[in-house]
């Protein structure tokens, strides 16, 4: 937890606004994820979003999602949560789920992937006619 801690807290002397992780060009794209973090337990994940995400389920990954700048609103399940600043959200492995950025501007959220996020993990939702 401590080194976890640390290289977030690194992350954010070096580039202390979250808007500086993304470039201009990503700024203006529907979903960008960038990995910060990566140990044996868990992923750490920088997501910008000016659309929204995909209905999707993880089946071998549970996250825990905070919100970091802007508006965004989670989808999970049949509920729907307007994420709030510093109060972390946790989607347990098997549970359909999407974020959509819910303000004007894009929304950035992190989301720490346990175990470490393989790419692969991702079932969508069929879309429904």
């Amino acid at each position: 937890m401590k080194k976890v801690l640390g290289v977030v807290l690194l992350a954010a002397a070096c580039n202390p606004r979250p808007d500086n992780f993304f470039s201009d060009e990503e700024k203006k794209a529907p979903l960008v994820i960038k990995e910060l973090y990566r140990d044996d337990n868990k992923s750490s994940h920088i997501i910008l979003l000016n659309g929204a995400e995909k209905p999707h389920y993880h089946d071998r990954h549970s996250i825990e999602v905070t919100l970091v700048k802007g508006k965004n609103r989670l989808h999970l399940g049949d509920k729907v949560i307007d994420l709030q600043k510093e109060k972390t959200v946790r989607i347990e492995k098997g549970v359909l789920h999407w974020a959509e950025n819910a303000g004007d501007g894009y929304s950035i959220v992190s989301a720490d992937f346990y175990p470490p996020f393989d790419g692969k993990d991702r079932r969508f939702e069929p879309e429904k006619h």
